[in-house]
């Protein structure tokens, strides 16, 4: 029974030197004759590469292993190597080549012999050469071992922070301003761009663009109340682009486009100074002009809808911002409507997921460029003799627009009223989604306002509402119900802002009027959008104290 001396089995067949089947708990022969079976624990223990070894098979091996028991244990070599190939190992090898390494202690054996097994993972040639002869994964040996450490590793992965490349250093408190600018108010200006451009990609690019850096903490630092740091911001900042606008690769940067849109968010912020005034709410599109110079300059004669760049998210925000002065004054909007858009969401068929971002971008943008065109028929006093053909193809282009968008645009719940609410509740997912609804019903508004036709130049305040007045009405509750149901969505705020203008006059129930107050002094008291004035003005045609 000698021959069939076990080196991995239980203790006890071992000093007996007979054959153990290494049945755990208790092995069979432990169990027929009645012996107490005992193992000693197991653990893992690495010995450096040797490449004179001729202990292991194939060129590409890089390190060897050997499961150890405890002090006075025979060793037992990697299952699958040949026994006479092990026996030709352990001869070939002298007693004095070992005497450094395995005289060490094993946490010491295990930091050299880790660190050259990182080291030679390059050395693998093909996935099966990623296991060693005897099956044992490179990665599992890796898992093994990331418990030791390795002083004395080729490859180490530092615990320090990264590298830091800003060209522009900020302070800490810059820093804040400019964290606050992409948690708060990217999403004012991404309101219909599901890429979220202005979040993600402007606060990247302050670091290396000054003008840009500069517009950033001007309408952050003014949204947090700091007067002093925004005005300085956008002192510095105007210089900046002023000189910039001078030159003649102007029309082509992209970030000053980006600079001036953010600028005129600061300007409808700021109440006390430069141009902005705190009886009328306008600026008199100052920066405005200097968006539509560029991209007149610049701009070819199609746009994309799904707004797959920095520039054309740019294009977008500066069409939002010029419809909301067209709306409030009535004029049409500083646009070139000779645009086209290409492609037409429908005829967008990528099937990637990701394009889905596109889809949604390019659908919000439609509609909110429908509503521009209708507003510059609508403000542009156009002749009778065509005003309806142009109107009739308008009420077309928003019809096919609801009945074909996709079906995440619908409202995901709506209802009445609840208690202590005038306005329809009207839930949304995303603020793309609440905003096309807004400029949807903005559109059916301005529609119905200018219908070509007879009628009076003057109104009997008097009178009851007509039939188109009562519609007008439904498309303002909608809005409405919106901004109470989505009270974090700034530009819908934003959008009953400016089509109050509008339908404000049509509210004689006071309930209502009261509601449209609180909605906007929440918008000032919550967001800092100015809308004083816009309540001074409801509260005249109201006739409100």
């Amino acid at each position: 029974m000698g021959k069939f001396r076990s080196k991995s089995g239980c203790l006890t067949c071992r000093s007996r030197r007979v054959k153990c089947d290494e049945t755990h708990p208790t092995c069979g022969q432990c169990s027929k004759k009645n012996r107490p079976c005992s193992w000693e624990p197991q653990n893992t223990k690495f010995h450096e590469y040797d490449p004179t070894s001729s202990g292991f098979v194939g060129s590409s091996a890089t390190a060897r292993t050997e499961i150890v028991g405890g002090a006075g244990s025979q060793h037992a070599d990697v299952a699958g190597i040949p026994d006479t190939q092990r026996k030709r190992g352990r001869t070939e090898q002298q007693p004095d080549d070992l005497s450094s390494e395995q005289q060490s202690t094993p946490g010491q054996h295990s930091q050299r012999s880790v660190s050259r097994i990182s080291a030679d993972i390059s050395t693998v040639e093909s996935p099966r050469s990623e296991t060693f002869a005897g099956g044992i994964p490179i990665s599992w040996l890796l898992r093994r071992s990331d418990s030791h450490s390795s002083e004395g590793s080729q490859i180490r992965l530092s615990h320090q922070q990264l590298p830091l490349r800003d060209l522009l250093p900020l302070s800490r408190y810059e820093a804040s301003l400019i964290h606050h600018y992409a948690e708060k108010l990217g999403r004012w200006l991404d309101c219909t761009d599901a890429a979220r451009q202005f979040t993600l990609r402007a606060p990247v690019q302050v670091k290396d663009c000054a003008s840009l850096r500069y517009a950033v903490l001007a309408f952050a630092a003014k949204h947090r109340g700091d007067g002093s740091t925004a005005l300085e911001a956008y002192q510095n900042c105007i210089e900046i682009v002023i000189g910039r606008l001078s030159e003649s690769s102007a029309k082509d940067d992209d970030r000053l486009l980006c600079t001036i849109v953010i600028l005129r968010f600061f300007e409808q912020l700021n109440g006390n100074v430069c141009t902005v005034s705190t009886s009328t709410g306008s600026d008199n599109e100052q920066h405005l002009g200097g968006c539509a110079a560029i991209l007149r300059l610049s701009q070819v004669r199609t746009v994309d809808p799904s707004s797959p760049t920095l520039r054309e998210s740019a294009f977008w925000v500066y069409v939002r911002q010029s419809l909301y002065n067209a709306t409030i004054n009535q004029v049409p909007p500083d646009l070139d409507f000779s645009l086209q858009l290409d492609p037409q969401p429908d005829q967008m068929t990528d099937s990637h997921p990701l394009a889905q971002l596109r889809l949604e971008t390019a659908w919000s943008n439609q509609i909110l460029w429908l509503c521009a065109c209708i507003a510059n028929h609508c403000f542009s006093g156009s002749s009778n003799y065509n005003a309806m053909p142009v109107w009739n193809e308008l009420v077309v282009a928003v019809q096919n627009w609801a009945n074909s968008r996709p079906p995440s645009f619908d409202p995901i719940w709506s209802g009445e009223a609840d208690t202590g609410n005038v306005f329809p509740e009207i839930m949304f997912t995303a603020d793309w989604h609440v905003v096309a609804y807004g400029y949807y019903h903005l559109a059916c508004i301005l529609l119905l306002r200018y219908k070509p036709g007879p009628k009076f130049a003057m109104r009997n305040i008097g009178a009851s509402l007509t039939d188109e007045e009562y519609q007008i009405l439904e498309h303002a509750y909608a809005i409405c119900g919106a901004c109470n149901s989505s009270p974090e969505t700034v530009p819908i705020i934003i959008t009953l802002c400016h089509t109050v203008f509008i339908w404000g006059p049509l509210l004689s129930v006071r309930e209502e009027q009261e509601a449209i107050l609180e909605l906007l002094a929440y918008a000032e008291s919550s967001h800092a959008w100015p809308t004083a004035w816009i309540t001074n003005a409801l509260k005249g045609q109201w006739g409100i104290e």
